[in-house]
């Protein structure tokens, strides 16, 4: 839908660091499966095996895969509950993405690949609220 000739957005998925089996397998250029311990706090994307029903997709239709380390979901976190959002940890998992991609260790090569600049505009999808709520008051409280 989003790919209308003259307005082409850069789609970037995102995973936790410790189960990145779609970014290995986009490196592959097949499915594998990545070994545990698969023990991020983004337990809705901590699977060490793509789904095949999305693979077809996501290795044709996705630009960059980023992974992200559990900080970056709470951090990710803790922003969007200053905007009053409640977002659980698999649900900040875009953001989280969106902050690597900005203050990384490759972001500007990142930026020049996915031709961010200052007027870009981001859509983030936030698939869950707060699933968690004693974790979620933990992580938003500044613990972990």
């Amino acid at each position: 839908h989003f790919r209308q000739p003259g307005h082409q957005p850069r789609i970037v998925g995102v995973e936790p660091l410790r189960a990145a089996c779609m970014l290995s397998s986009i490196e592959a250029g097949q499915m594998v499966a990545i070994p545990g311990p698969h023990d991020s706090i983004m337990a809705g994307l901590n699977c060490g095996e793509p789904s095949m029903l999305a693979w077809p997709i996501v290795s044709t239709g996705v630009e960059l895969i980023v992974a992200v380390d559990d900080e970056r979901a709470r951090e990710a976190m803790r922003l969007l509950a200053t905007e009053n959002v409640v977002a659980g940890e698999t649900g900040a998992a875009g953001l989280a993405g969106l902050l690597e991609l900005l203050h990384g260790p490759q972001q500007a090569d990142i930026r020049a690949e996915l031709g961010i600049t200052s007027e870009t505009r981001v859509m983030l999808i936030i698939s869950e609220g707060a699933t968690d709520p004693e974790a979620y008051e933990r992580i938003i409280g500044g613990g972990s």
